[in-house]
Formats: C-alpha cells, structure tokens, sequence
C-alpha cells in the first residue's frame, strides 16, 4: 500500500492511499496510518481465520429439540 499526497483544499492536506494502483482511501497523513494499521489487522485476522481447520459439522444441530417437538 503507497500513501501519497492527492491534494490541499481548507488548509488541509489530503493523502490517498493505494492499493495495486487503485486508491482505496482518502484522508489526512494519520487518517491514513490509522486505515492502514486496521485494514492490516483485518486481513491477519482473515487469513488467521482461514487456517483453522473447519468444523466436523458447519452448523449445530439441536438434534434433541427438533426430534422432541415432532414427536
């Protein structure tokens, strides 16, 4: 990710953020660093997520309910 200057508007700098050429976020410098640390966090989390093995079964069942209301 590139952060770099896009322009000044109110006495402001204004920075954008840049993934794979494409700006993803507009803000000021710490606006952006703090985009980038989250956004970072995100993705540690997803990719932490996805290497845990999955479950036996996707979705609990209550197999007791469901066969005692039938009955």
């Amino acid at each position: 990710m590139d952060v770099r200057f896009l322009c000044l508007q109110g006495g402001k700098n204004f920075f954008s953020v840049l993934l794979n050429g494409e700006s993803i976020f507009v803000g000021t410098k710490a606006e952006c660093a703090r985009f980038i640390s989250i956004h970072e966090e995100k993705v540690a989390r997803d990719l932490e997520d996805a290497m845990k093995t999955p479950r036996s079964r996707p979705v609990a069942v209550r197999t007791y309910r469901q066969s005692r209301l039938r009955a």
